[in-house]
């Protein structure tokens, strides 16, 4: 994709990662991709603290995986984002994060996140603060 808006993040797996047999515990890489969200938004200027001030929360409301191999203790991965555009109001993410040393590929993934008013209702029109952002982005 030309305009494709994409961030990639460098993350070395910790001790405190690991399961019972020594490989990375699968629901870990969840929290990779939350770094990568983080680190994507403040890149971009699409940052938690951003939405919340702008009167809305942005949750995931689904979340597909695909395990490919396990990473271990020291593995050094990347963890690359790429924002998916959409007419919608709504927020999609592609991640693929791979092992640094080989290339190989241990997840790829996609999430959906929605923006929800303060008060608790789901926007149906992409908020004002992000229109400007897409406009700015090209997207």
């Amino acid at each position: 994709m030309e305009n494709a808006l994409t961030e990639t993040i460098t993350i070395q797996v910790p001790f405190f990662d690991l399961d019972a047999i020594q490989m990375v515990w699968h629901g870990n890489y969840v929290k990779y991709m939350e770094n990568a969200r983080e680190a994507f938004g403040a890149k971009f200027g699409l940052e938690y603290l951003h939405i919340f001030n702008s009167g809305y929360t942005a949750p995931v409301v689904d979340m597909h995986l695909k395990y490919k191999m396990s990473a271990r203790m020291g593995d050094e991965l990347t963890v690359a984002i790429t924002y998916k555009p959409t007419r919608a109001a709504k927020l999609i993410f592609d991640y693929d994060i791979r092992r640094k040393s080989d290339g190989a590929q241990i997840l790829e993934a996609t999430t959906i996140q929605l923006f929800v008013s303060r008060s608790g209702i789901f926007e149906t029109t992409n908020p004002e603060f992000f229109a400007a952002w897409k406009e700015r982005w090209h997207q």
